[in-house]
Protein backbone atom coordinates (compact mmCIF):
# COMPACT_ATOMS: atom_id res chain seq x y z
CA UNK A 1 0.00 0.00 0.00
CA UNK A 2 1.57 3.20 -0.88
CA UNK A 3 1.50 5.84 1.20
CA UNK A 4 -0.43 9.39 0.70
CA UNK A 5 2.55 11.11 -0.90
CA UNK A 6 3.57 8.92 -3.08
CA UNK A 7 -0.09 10.57 -4.89
CA UNK A 8 0.73 13.94 -3.59
CA UNK A 9 3.63 14.65 -5.37
CA UNK A 10 3.55 18.80 -3.75
CA UNK A 11 4.63 16.70 -0.87
CA UNK A 12 7.86 15.56 -1.99
CA UNK A 13 8.91 19.00 -3.96
CA UNK A 14 7.87 20.95 -0.86
CA UNK A 15 10.26 19.19 1.49
CA UNK A 16 13.33 19.40 -0.71
CA UNK A 17 12.60 23.17 -2.39
CA UNK A 18 15.53 25.26 -2.90
CA UNK A 19 15.15 28.92 -1.62
CA UNK A 20 17.56 29.47 -4.55
CA UNK A 21 14.85 28.38 -6.90
CA UNK A 22 12.22 30.88 -5.10
CA UNK A 23 12.98 34.12 -7.77
CA UNK A 24 12.83 32.23 -10.59
CA UNK A 25 9.63 30.56 -10.03
CA UNK A 26 7.94 33.04 -9.23
CA UNK A 27 9.51 35.03 -12.33
CA UNK A 28 8.48 32.38 -14.52
CA UNK A 29 4.67 32.46 -12.68
CA UNK A 30 3.81 35.62 -13.24
CA UNK A 31 5.57 35.22 -16.98
CA UNK A 32 3.08 32.20 -17.73
CA UNK A 33 -0.03 34.25 -15.94
CA UNK A 34 0.58 36.60 -18.14
CA UNK A 35 0.39 34.48 -21.61
CA UNK A 36 -2.45 32.42 -20.06
CA UNK A 37 -5.06 35.23 -19.43
CA UNK A 38 -5.45 36.43 -22.98
CA UNK A 39 -4.80 32.76 -24.62
CA UNK A 40 -7.52 31.58 -22.27
CA UNK A 41 -10.01 34.03 -23.30
CA UNK A 42 -9.14 33.27 -26.85
CA UNK A 43 -9.55 29.53 -27.04
CA UNK A 44 -12.66 29.56 -25.05
CA UNK A 45 -14.22 31.93 -27.85
CA UNK A 46 -13.80 28.64 -30.04
CA UNK A 47 -16.20 26.66 -28.16
CA UNK A 48 -18.11 29.48 -28.18
CA UNK A 49 -18.44 30.05 -24.50
CA UNK A 50 -17.80 33.78 -22.65
CA UNK A 51 -14.32 34.53 -21.20
CA UNK A 52 -14.75 34.25 -17.56
CA UNK A 53 -15.19 30.36 -18.71
CA UNK A 54 -11.24 30.57 -19.94
CA UNK A 55 -9.94 32.26 -16.49
CA UNK A 56 -12.11 29.82 -14.33
CA UNK A 57 -10.45 26.90 -16.20
CA UNK A 58 -6.91 27.85 -16.15
CA UNK A 59 -6.74 29.21 -12.69
CA UNK A 60 -8.65 25.96 -11.18
CA UNK A 61 -6.42 23.90 -13.83
CA UNK A 62 -2.66 25.30 -12.84
CA UNK A 63 -3.39 25.24 -9.01
CA UNK A 64 -4.74 21.23 -9.02
CA UNK A 65 -1.60 20.16 -11.25
CA UNK A 66 0.62 22.03 -8.82
CA UNK A 67 -0.65 19.33 -6.26
CA UNK A 68 -0.92 16.37 -8.02
CA UNK A 69 1.45 17.03 -11.10
CA UNK A 70 5.02 15.69 -11.53
CA UNK A 71 6.09 18.37 -14.13
CA UNK A 72 8.38 20.97 -13.30
CA UNK A 73 7.61 23.08 -16.11
CA UNK A 74 4.35 21.65 -17.76
CA UNK A 75 1.52 24.26 -17.96
CA UNK A 76 -1.84 23.13 -17.98
CA UNK A 77 -5.16 24.95 -19.59
CA UNK A 78 -7.59 25.52 -22.25
CA UNK A 79 -6.20 24.40 -25.18
CA UNK A 80 -7.15 25.85 -29.02
CA UNK A 81 -7.63 21.91 -30.19
CA UNK A 82 -9.74 20.86 -27.00
CA UNK A 83 -11.93 23.75 -27.53
CA UNK A 84 -12.56 23.57 -31.07
CA UNK A 85 -13.20 19.64 -30.32
CA UNK A 86 -16.30 20.85 -28.08
CA UNK A 87 -17.71 23.83 -29.89
CA UNK A 88 -17.66 21.97 -33.18
CA UNK A 89 -19.37 18.84 -31.61
CA UNK A 90 -21.60 20.90 -29.31
CA UNK A 91 -22.38 23.79 -32.06
CA UNK A 92 -24.00 21.06 -34.10
CA UNK A 93 -26.31 19.87 -31.75
CA UNK A 94 -30.15 21.81 -30.62
CA UNK A 95 -29.00 22.89 -27.22
CA UNK A 96 -31.89 25.49 -26.02
CA UNK A 97 -29.60 28.39 -24.25
CA UNK A 98 -26.55 29.09 -23.26
CA UNK A 99 -26.42 27.98 -19.66
CA UNK A 100 -27.36 24.35 -20.49
CA UNK A 101 -24.66 24.79 -23.43
CA UNK A 102 -21.87 26.14 -20.64
CA UNK A 103 -22.60 23.17 -18.36
CA UNK A 104 -22.46 20.22 -20.56
CA UNK A 105 -19.17 21.86 -21.39
CA UNK A 106 -18.26 21.31 -17.53
CA UNK A 107 -19.78 18.09 -17.99
CA UNK A 108 -17.24 16.78 -20.67
CA UNK A 109 -14.42 17.63 -18.48
CA UNK A 110 -15.66 15.88 -15.55
CA UNK A 111 -15.94 12.81 -17.52
CA UNK A 112 -12.90 13.44 -19.45
CA UNK A 113 -11.30 13.54 -15.90
CA UNK A 114 -13.21 10.33 -14.33
CA UNK A 115 -11.93 8.46 -17.65
CA UNK A 116 -7.90 9.94 -16.77
CA UNK A 117 -8.53 8.97 -13.25
CA UNK A 118 -10.14 5.25 -13.93
CA UNK A 119 -7.07 4.76 -16.10
CA UNK A 120 -4.51 5.79 -13.21
CA UNK A 121 -6.13 3.37 -10.85
CA UNK A 122 -6.06 0.53 -13.83
CA UNK A 123 -2.22 2.01 -14.60
CA UNK A 124 -3.05 2.42 -18.43
CA UNK A 125 -0.25 5.56 -18.56
CA UNK A 126 0.72 3.42 -21.80
CA UNK A 127 -2.54 4.79 -23.97
CA UNK A 128 -0.16 7.84 -24.64
CA UNK A 129 1.09 6.01 -27.74
CA UNK A 130 -2.66 4.93 -28.50
CA UNK A 131 -3.16 7.62 -30.95
CA UNK A 132 -0.40 7.44 -33.92
CA UNK A 133 2.01 11.15 -34.20
CA UNK A 134 0.98 10.46 -38.20
CA UNK A 135 -2.86 10.70 -36.72
CA UNK A 136 -2.32 13.79 -34.38
CA UNK A 137 -0.28 15.91 -37.20
CA UNK A 138 -3.24 14.96 -39.67
CA UNK A 139 -5.78 16.50 -37.00
CA UNK A 140 -3.77 19.11 -35.70
CA UNK A 141 -3.37 20.74 -39.45
CA UNK A 142 -7.18 20.24 -39.90
CA UNK A 143 -7.95 22.15 -36.66
CA UNK A 144 -6.00 24.87 -37.35
CA UNK A 145 -7.37 25.13 -40.84
CA UNK A 146 -10.72 24.55 -38.95
CA UNK A 147 -10.31 27.38 -36.47
CA UNK A 148 -8.82 29.69 -38.94
CA UNK A 149 -12.07 29.43 -40.86
CA UNK A 150 -13.83 30.37 -38.05
CA UNK A 151 -11.63 33.58 -36.87
CA UNK A 152 -10.70 34.75 -40.43
CA UNK A 153 -14.75 36.58 -40.43
CA UNK A 154 -13.86 37.85 -36.59
CA UNK A 155 -10.87 39.50 -38.01
CA UNK A 156 -12.65 41.27 -41.29
CA UNK A 157 -15.57 42.44 -38.85
CA UNK A 158 -18.32 39.82 -40.42
CA UNK A 159 -20.86 38.27 -38.73
CA UNK A 160 -22.49 34.96 -38.56
CA UNK A 161 -20.67 31.74 -40.22
CA UNK A 162 -20.73 28.31 -39.21
CA UNK A 163 -20.56 24.70 -39.55
CA UNK A 164 -17.95 22.82 -41.63
CA UNK A 165 -14.68 24.27 -43.12
CA UNK A 166 -15.46 24.50 -46.56
CA UNK A 167 -18.84 26.02 -45.54
CA UNK A 168 -16.88 28.64 -43.28
CA UNK A 169 -15.16 29.94 -46.40
CA UNK A 170 -17.62 29.81 -48.51
CA UNK A 171 -19.80 32.16 -46.44
CA UNK A 172 -17.15 34.16 -46.06
CA UNK A 173 -16.39 34.71 -49.45
CA UNK A 174 -19.73 35.55 -50.38
CA UNK A 175 -19.67 38.01 -47.26
CA UNK A 176 -16.54 39.66 -48.29
CA UNK A 177 -18.22 42.86 -49.25
CA UNK A 178 -19.46 43.04 -45.88
CA UNK A 179 -15.74 43.56 -44.52
CA UNK A 180 -15.80 46.16 -41.32
CA UNK A 181 -12.35 48.22 -42.35
CA UNK A 182 -12.02 49.17 -38.68
CA UNK A 183 -11.85 45.78 -37.45
CA UNK A 184 -9.86 44.62 -40.23
CA UNK A 185 -7.40 47.53 -39.66
CA UNK A 186 -7.33 46.01 -35.98
CA UNK A 187 -6.71 42.61 -36.48
CA UNK A 188 -4.25 43.16 -39.32
CA UNK A 189 -2.60 45.27 -37.01
CA UNK A 190 -2.61 42.78 -34.13
CA UNK A 191 -1.10 40.12 -36.13
CA UNK A 192 1.78 42.63 -37.49
CA UNK A 193 2.51 43.42 -33.60
CA UNK A 194 2.95 39.63 -33.03
CA UNK A 195 4.80 39.17 -35.45
CA UNK A 196 7.50 41.54 -34.92
CA UNK A 197 7.23 41.19 -31.20
CA UNK A 198 7.82 37.70 -31.22
CA UNK A 199 10.48 37.75 -33.57
CA UNK A 200 12.53 40.41 -31.54
CA UNK A 201 11.26 39.64 -27.93
CA UNK A 202 10.45 36.18 -27.89
CA UNK A 203 10.24 35.68 -24.39
CA UNK A 204 7.95 38.21 -23.06
CA UNK A 205 4.10 38.03 -22.69
CA UNK A 206 3.74 40.15 -26.41
CA UNK A 207 -0.22 38.60 -26.64
CA UNK A 208 -1.09 40.32 -23.08
CA UNK A 209 0.92 43.64 -23.88
CA UNK A 210 -1.35 43.32 -27.53
CA UNK A 211 -4.60 42.85 -25.44
CA UNK A 212 -3.57 45.58 -23.25
CA UNK A 213 -3.15 47.96 -25.74
CA UNK A 214 -5.96 47.41 -27.83
CA UNK A 215 -8.22 47.89 -24.85
CA UNK A 216 -6.42 51.16 -24.41
CA UNK A 217 -6.97 52.49 -27.97
CA UNK A 218 -10.95 50.87 -28.02
CA UNK A 219 -10.94 52.69 -24.80
CA UNK A 220 -9.82 56.56 -26.18
CA UNK A 221 -11.18 56.22 -29.65
CA UNK A 222 -14.20 56.07 -31.07
CA UNK A 223 -13.78 52.47 -32.97
CA UNK A 224 -16.66 50.96 -31.37
CA UNK A 225 -18.95 53.13 -33.68
CA UNK A 226 -17.07 52.36 -36.75
CA UNK A 227 -18.44 48.26 -35.78
CA UNK A 228 -15.33 47.19 -33.86
CA UNK A 229 -17.13 44.66 -31.47
CA UNK A 230 -15.94 44.30 -28.05
CA UNK A 231 -15.57 41.39 -25.35
CA UNK A 232 -17.80 43.40 -23.19
CA UNK A 233 -18.18 43.25 -19.05
CA UNK A 234 -16.41 40.28 -17.54
CA UNK A 235 -17.96 38.89 -14.28
CA UNK A 236 -15.96 39.92 -11.15
CA UNK A 237 -15.48 37.32 -8.55
CA UNK A 238 -14.47 33.31 -8.65
CA UNK A 239 -16.48 30.29 -9.94
CA UNK A 240 -19.45 28.56 -7.79
CA UNK A 241 -19.13 24.99 -7.53
CA UNK A 242 -21.70 23.47 -10.34
CA UNK A 243 -22.24 19.54 -10.54
CA UNK A 244 -23.09 18.84 -14.22
CA UNK A 245 -26.60 16.79 -14.77
CA UNK A 246 -25.19 13.79 -16.85
CA UNK A 247 -28.79 13.54 -18.44
CA UNK A 248 -27.84 16.84 -20.54
CA UNK A 249 -26.19 15.13 -23.41
CA UNK A 250 -27.02 11.84 -24.94
CA UNK A 251 -24.98 9.28 -23.72
CA UNK A 252 -23.10 8.14 -26.81
CA UNK A 253 -21.94 11.24 -27.73
CA UNK A 254 -21.14 12.42 -24.15
CA UNK A 255 -18.77 9.20 -23.62
CA UNK A 256 -17.27 9.93 -27.51
CA UNK A 257 -16.09 12.72 -27.22
CA UNK A 258 -15.08 12.97 -23.50
CA UNK A 259 -12.94 9.80 -24.57
CA UNK A 260 -11.41 11.55 -27.55
CA UNK A 261 -10.60 14.97 -25.00
CA UNK A 262 -9.13 12.37 -22.88
CA UNK A 263 -6.88 10.81 -24.90
CA UNK A 264 -5.58 13.96 -26.75
CA UNK A 265 -4.70 15.74 -23.25
CA UNK A 266 -3.15 13.55 -21.85
CA UNK A 267 -1.19 12.55 -24.98
CA UNK A 268 0.21 15.95 -25.52
CA UNK A 269 0.08 17.06 -21.95
CA UNK A 270 2.45 13.44 -21.48
CA UNK A 271 4.43 14.35 -24.54
CA UNK A 272 5.68 17.99 -23.37
CA UNK A 273 6.52 17.08 -19.70
CA UNK A 274 8.27 14.11 -20.97
CA UNK A 275 9.87 16.40 -23.40
CA UNK A 276 11.23 19.14 -20.75
CA UNK A 277 11.61 16.37 -18.32
CA UNK A 278 14.18 15.33 -20.63
CA UNK A 279 16.24 18.53 -21.07
CA UNK A 280 16.09 19.22 -17.11
CA UNK A 281 17.47 16.16 -16.48
CA UNK A 282 14.62 14.36 -14.34
CA UNK A 283 11.51 11.51 -14.69
CA UNK A 284 8.10 11.90 -14.90
CA UNK A 285 5.49 9.43 -13.64
CA UNK A 286 3.11 8.16 -16.32
CA UNK A 287 0.69 6.59 -14.41
CA UNK A 288 0.54 9.75 -11.89
CA UNK A 289 0.11 12.46 -14.92
CA UNK A 290 -3.30 10.36 -15.72
CA UNK A 291 -4.04 11.34 -11.80
CA UNK A 292 -2.64 14.93 -11.80
CA UNK A 293 -4.81 15.20 -15.64
CA UNK A 294 -7.95 13.69 -14.11
CA UNK A 295 -7.93 15.70 -10.86
CA UNK A 296 -7.37 18.84 -12.77
CA UNK A 297 -10.24 18.46 -15.61
CA UNK A 298 -12.91 17.41 -12.83
CA UNK A 299 -11.84 20.27 -10.73
CA UNK A 300 -12.21 22.31 -13.56
CA UNK A 301 -15.71 21.08 -14.69
CA UNK A 302 -17.02 21.54 -11.05
CA UNK A 303 -15.79 25.26 -11.41
CA UNK A 304 -17.64 25.91 -14.55
CA UNK A 305 -14.70 25.29 -16.95
CA UNK A 306 -14.01 23.50 -19.68
CA UNK A 307 -11.80 21.00 -20.77
CA UNK A 308 -8.00 21.29 -20.33
CA UNK A 309 -4.97 20.02 -20.72
CA UNK A 310 -1.01 20.46 -21.06
CA UNK A 311 0.01 23.56 -23.43
CA UNK A 312 3.16 22.98 -25.36
CA UNK A 313 3.40 27.06 -26.25
CA UNK A 314 3.50 27.89 -22.30
CA UNK A 315 5.14 24.92 -21.10
CA UNK A 316 8.24 26.54 -23.26
CA UNK A 317 7.77 29.83 -21.68
CA UNK A 318 7.42 28.43 -18.17
CA UNK A 319 10.89 26.72 -19.52
CA UNK A 320 12.52 29.74 -20.74
CA UNK A 321 11.31 31.73 -17.65
CA UNK A 322 13.19 29.55 -15.16
CA UNK A 323 10.79 27.42 -13.36
CA UNK A 324 12.62 24.94 -11.54
CA UNK A 325 9.14 23.24 -9.78
CA UNK A 326 5.15 23.28 -10.00
CA UNK A 327 5.35 26.51 -7.23
CA UNK A 328 5.54 28.71 -10.56
CA UNK A 329 1.93 26.78 -11.81
CA UNK A 330 0.94 27.39 -8.96
CA UNK A 331 2.19 31.53 -8.86
CA UNK A 332 0.19 31.54 -12.33
CA UNK A 333 -2.69 30.44 -10.73
CA UNK A 334 -3.04 32.93 -8.14
CA UNK A 335 -1.87 35.87 -10.89
CA UNK A 336 -5.68 34.62 -12.27
CA UNK A 337 -7.14 34.99 -9.04
CA UNK A 338 -6.16 38.30 -8.25
CA UNK A 339 -7.33 39.35 -11.97
CA UNK A 340 -10.79 37.69 -11.68
CA UNK A 341 -11.23 39.53 -7.89
CA UNK A 342 -10.16 43.26 -9.13
CA UNK A 343 -9.33 43.39 -12.67
CA UNK A 344 -11.61 42.04 -15.13
CA UNK A 345 -13.21 45.41 -15.57
CA UNK A 346 -9.70 45.43 -17.55
CA UNK A 347 -11.02 43.38 -20.83
CA UNK A 348 -13.76 45.53 -21.28
CA UNK A 349 -13.44 46.74 -23.87
CA UNK A 350 -10.82 44.09 -25.61
CA UNK A 351 -11.36 44.00 -29.48
CA UNK A 352 -13.35 40.32 -30.76
CA UNK A 353 -10.68 40.92 -33.95
CA UNK A 354 -7.89 40.87 -31.32
CA UNK A 355 -8.62 37.72 -30.22
CA UNK A 356 -8.89 36.31 -33.68
CA UNK A 357 -5.66 37.55 -34.03
CA UNK A 358 -4.11 36.07 -31.11
CA UNK A 359 -5.83 32.76 -32.05
CA UNK A 360 -4.46 32.81 -36.06
CA UNK A 361 -1.18 33.70 -34.72
CA UNK A 362 -0.95 30.78 -31.53
CA UNK A 363 -2.28 28.04 -34.43
CA UNK A 364 -0.38 28.92 -37.21
CA UNK A 365 2.65 26.11 -35.88
CA UNK A 366 -0.19 23.45 -35.63
CA UNK A 367 0.08 23.05 -39.37
CA UNK A 368 3.96 21.26 -39.70
CA UNK A 369 4.75 20.71 -43.05
CA UNK A 370 8.28 19.77 -41.80
CA UNK A 371 6.85 16.71 -40.17
CA UNK A 372 4.25 15.90 -43.32
CA UNK A 373 7.32 15.60 -45.47
CA UNK A 374 9.08 13.07 -42.87
CA UNK A 375 6.07 11.14 -42.75
CA UNK A 376 5.84 10.80 -46.37
CA UNK A 377 9.43 9.86 -46.89
CA UNK A 378 9.47 7.23 -44.51
CA UNK A 379 5.54 5.58 -45.26
CA UNK A 380 3.65 6.09 -47.94
CA UNK A 381 0.66 4.85 -45.93
CA UNK A 382 1.12 6.50 -42.85
CA UNK A 383 1.46 9.74 -44.73
CA UNK A 384 -1.81 8.66 -46.36
CA UNK A 385 -3.91 8.37 -42.78
CA UNK A 386 -2.50 11.82 -42.17
CA UNK A 387 -3.78 13.30 -45.13
CA UNK A 388 -7.24 11.65 -44.65
CA UNK A 389 -7.35 12.71 -41.00
CA UNK A 390 -6.91 15.98 -41.56
CA UNK A 391 -9.44 16.00 -44.37
CA UNK A 392 -12.36 14.18 -42.50
CA UNK A 393 -11.75 16.93 -40.10
CA UNK A 394 -12.34 20.05 -42.71
CA UNK A 395 -15.03 17.73 -44.51
CA UNK A 396 -16.87 16.58 -41.46
CA UNK A 397 -15.52 18.11 -38.17
CA UNK A 398 -12.75 17.17 -35.09
CA UNK A 399 -14.23 14.52 -33.71
CA UNK A 400 -14.90 12.38 -36.94
CA UNK A 401 -11.38 13.53 -37.76
CA UNK A 402 -9.96 12.15 -34.84
CA UNK A 403 -11.88 8.91 -34.47
CA UNK A 404 -11.27 8.16 -38.08
CA UNK A 405 -7.86 8.34 -38.09
CA UNK A 406 -7.41 6.24 -34.84
CA UNK A 407 -9.56 3.90 -37.15
CA UNK A 408 -7.03 4.21 -40.08
CA UNK A 409 -4.01 3.48 -37.78
CA UNK A 410 -5.54 0.48 -36.22
CA UNK A 411 -6.62 -1.52 -39.27
CA UNK A 412 -3.00 -0.63 -40.96
CA UNK A 413 -1.01 -1.69 -37.73
CA UNK A 414 -3.66 -5.06 -38.04
CA UNK A 415 -3.28 -5.26 -41.75
CA UNK A 416 0.76 -5.29 -40.80
CA UNK A 417 0.54 -8.03 -37.95
CA UNK A 418 -2.40 -10.45 -40.62
CA UNK A 419 0.49 -10.18 -42.83
CA UNK A 420 3.82 -10.46 -41.09
CA UNK A 421 7.07 -10.55 -43.25
CA UNK A 422 8.43 -14.11 -43.48
CA UNK A 423 12.32 -14.67 -44.31
CA UNK A 424 14.59 -16.81 -45.70
CA UNK A 425 18.09 -16.99 -43.98
CA UNK A 426 21.09 -17.80 -45.61
CA UNK A 427 24.65 -18.48 -44.44
CA UNK A 428 27.20 -14.98 -44.88
CA UNK A 429 30.21 -16.23 -46.60
CA UNK A 430 33.15 -16.85 -44.02
CA UNK A 431 30.68 -15.84 -41.17
CA UNK A 432 28.66 -17.42 -38.35
CA UNK A 433 25.91 -15.08 -39.51
CA UNK A 434 22.24 -15.78 -41.13
CA UNK A 435 20.52 -12.65 -43.60
CA UNK A 436 17.42 -12.59 -44.94
CA UNK A 437 18.57 -13.93 -48.58
CA UNK A 438 16.42 -11.02 -50.44
CA UNK A 439 18.14 -8.19 -49.26
CA UNK A 440 21.63 -9.75 -48.93
CA UNK A 441 22.01 -11.80 -52.06
CA UNK A 442 25.58 -13.15 -51.16
CA UNK A 443 24.06 -15.23 -48.36
CA UNK A 444 23.38 -18.96 -49.28
CA UNK A 445 21.04 -21.21 -48.15
CA UNK A 446 22.57 -24.83 -46.84
CA UNK A 447 21.54 -27.60 -49.15
CA UNK A 448 18.56 -29.65 -47.06
CA UNK A 449 18.35 -27.07 -44.64
CA UNK A 450 15.85 -24.19 -44.56
CA UNK A 451 15.72 -21.92 -41.90
CA UNK A 452 13.01 -18.95 -41.70
CA UNK A 453 12.34 -16.33 -39.74
CA UNK A 454 9.19 -14.54 -38.90
CA UNK A 455 9.48 -10.68 -38.14
CA UNK A 456 6.23 -9.79 -35.58
CA UNK A 457 4.30 -12.07 -32.99
CA UNK A 458 2.41 -15.00 -33.79
CA UNK A 459 -0.93 -14.41 -32.81
CA UNK A 460 -4.50 -15.68 -33.73
CA UNK A 461 -4.75 -12.95 -36.98
CA UNK A 462 -1.79 -14.25 -38.50
CA UNK A 463 -1.35 -18.54 -37.28
CA UNK A 464 -3.08 -20.06 -40.53
CA UNK A 465 -0.61 -17.21 -43.56
CA UNK A 466 2.32 -18.52 -41.55
CA UNK A 467 1.69 -22.20 -41.64
CA UNK A 468 0.20 -22.09 -44.91
CA UNK A 469 3.21 -19.77 -46.01
CA UNK A 470 6.02 -22.17 -44.76
CA UNK A 471 4.32 -25.56 -45.85
CA UNK A 472 4.08 -23.48 -49.40
CA UNK A 473 8.18 -22.87 -48.95
CA UNK A 474 9.20 -26.26 -48.44
CA UNK A 475 6.65 -27.94 -50.82
CA UNK A 476 6.79 -25.89 -54.10
CA UNK A 477 10.72 -23.82 -53.53
CA UNK A 478 12.36 -25.48 -51.01
CA UNK A 479 11.45 -29.37 -51.61
CA UNK A 480 15.30 -31.00 -50.65
CA UNK A 481 14.16 -29.78 -46.66
CA UNK A 482 14.80 -32.14 -44.10
CA UNK A 483 15.67 -29.80 -41.30
CA UNK A 484 13.49 -26.59 -41.21
CA UNK A 485 14.59 -24.16 -38.62
CA UNK A 486 12.44 -21.30 -36.92
CA UNK A 487 14.60 -18.18 -35.96
CA UNK A 488 12.56 -16.54 -33.58
CA UNK A 489 14.71 -13.65 -32.86
CA UNK A 490 12.36 -11.25 -33.72
CA UNK A 491 9.39 -12.47 -32.67
CA UNK A 492 8.12 -11.44 -29.52
CA UNK A 493 5.16 -12.44 -28.54
CA UNK A 494 2.83 -16.03 -29.08
CA UNK A 495 -0.66 -15.98 -28.47
CA UNK A 496 -2.46 -19.61 -27.64
CA UNK A 497 -3.25 -19.65 -31.52
CA UNK A 498 0.46 -19.28 -32.23
CA UNK A 499 1.73 -22.46 -29.83
CA UNK A 500 -1.09 -24.50 -31.77
CA UNK A 501 -0.22 -23.39 -35.03
CA UNK A 502 3.30 -24.39 -34.31
CA UNK A 503 2.19 -27.73 -33.25
CA UNK A 504 0.19 -28.33 -36.26
CA UNK A 505 3.17 -27.00 -38.11
CA UNK A 506 5.30 -29.86 -36.31
CA UNK A 507 2.97 -32.71 -37.38
CA UNK A 508 2.70 -31.60 -40.86
CA UNK A 509 6.46 -31.17 -41.36
CA UNK A 510 7.24 -34.92 -39.50
CA UNK A 511 4.47 -36.46 -41.88
CA UNK A 512 6.70 -34.79 -44.72
CA UNK A 513 9.46 -36.03 -42.88
CA UNK A 514 11.21 -33.13 -41.86
CA UNK A 515 12.73 -32.21 -38.64
CA UNK A 516 11.62 -29.12 -36.65
CA UNK A 517 13.95 -26.64 -34.39
CA UNK A 518 13.35 -23.35 -32.46
CA UNK A 519 16.80 -20.75 -32.88
CA UNK A 520 16.56 -17.93 -30.54
CA UNK A 521 13.76 -18.24 -28.30
CA UNK A 522 14.32 -16.49 -25.58
CA UNK A 523 12.69 -16.37 -21.73
CA UNK A 524 8.99 -15.52 -22.41
CA UNK A 525 8.52 -17.01 -25.93
CA UNK A 526 9.81 -20.40 -23.74
CA UNK A 527 7.26 -19.77 -21.14
CA UNK A 528 4.62 -19.77 -24.09
CA UNK A 529 5.52 -22.93 -24.54
CA UNK A 530 5.54 -24.91 -21.85
CA UNK A 531 3.29 -27.88 -21.16
CA UNK A 532 3.05 -28.45 -25.20
CA UNK A 533 5.22 -30.90 -27.08
CA UNK A 534 6.80 -28.40 -28.15
CA UNK A 535 8.57 -28.07 -25.38
CA UNK A 536 10.72 -30.91 -25.71
CA UNK A 537 10.05 -31.20 -29.75
CA UNK A 538 11.55 -28.09 -30.96
CA UNK A 539 13.43 -26.24 -27.98
CA UNK A 540 15.14 -29.38 -26.97
CA UNK A 541 17.29 -26.99 -24.86
CA UNK A 542 17.23 -25.47 -21.27
CA UNK A 543 19.27 -22.61 -22.90
CA UNK A 544 18.51 -20.63 -26.17
CA UNK A 545 19.75 -22.29 -29.29
CA UNK A 546 21.28 -20.51 -31.60
CA UNK A 547 20.98 -21.57 -35.70
CA UNK A 548 24.15 -22.82 -35.56
CA UNK A 549 23.44 -24.94 -32.24
CA UNK A 550 20.16 -26.49 -34.33
CA UNK A 551 22.46 -27.67 -36.91
CA UNK A 552 25.10 -28.93 -35.17
CA UNK A 553 22.69 -30.95 -33.37
CA UNK A 554 21.00 -32.38 -36.50
CA UNK A 555 24.29 -33.08 -38.14
CA UNK A 556 24.49 -35.36 -34.99
CA UNK A 557 21.53 -36.59 -35.24
CA UNK A 558 21.15 -37.36 -38.29
CA UNK A 559 25.41 -38.12 -39.28
CA UNK A 560 24.59 -35.25 -41.74
CA UNK A 561 27.73 -33.09 -42.31
CA UNK A 562 26.81 -29.60 -44.17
Amino acid sequence: MKSLSSYLPITRWVRNYNKDWLRPDIIAGITVGAFIIPESIAYVSLANLPPEIGLYSAMVAVLVYAIFGTSRQLSVGPLSTLSILVGSTLGSLMIPNATQYAMIASLIAVIAGLLAMASWVLRLGFIVKFISKPVLTGFLAGIALFIASGQITKLFGISGGSGTFFQRIYYFLIHIDQTNLASLAVGMGGLLFLYLATKKFPKLPNTLFLVLGSTVLITFTNLTALGVDVVGQIPQGLPSLVIPDPSLLDVNILITLAVTVFLISYMEGYLFAAEYAAKNSYKIDKNQELLALGMSNVAVGLFQGLPIGGALSRTAINNDSGAKTQLAGAISGLVILMVLLFLTGIFTNLPETILAAIVIFIIKGLVDLPHFRKIYSFSKIEFAIAIVTLLVVLFFGALEGIVIGVILSVVGLIKKMYNPHIAVLGKMPGKDQFLDIKRRPEAHIIPEILIVRVDGSQIFLNTEDIKNTILDMVDNEYTDTKLLILDFEATSFIDHSGTEMLEDLYDELNHRGIKLKAANMYGPLRDSLQKTKLESEIVESPTSLTIEDCIEIWESETGNDV
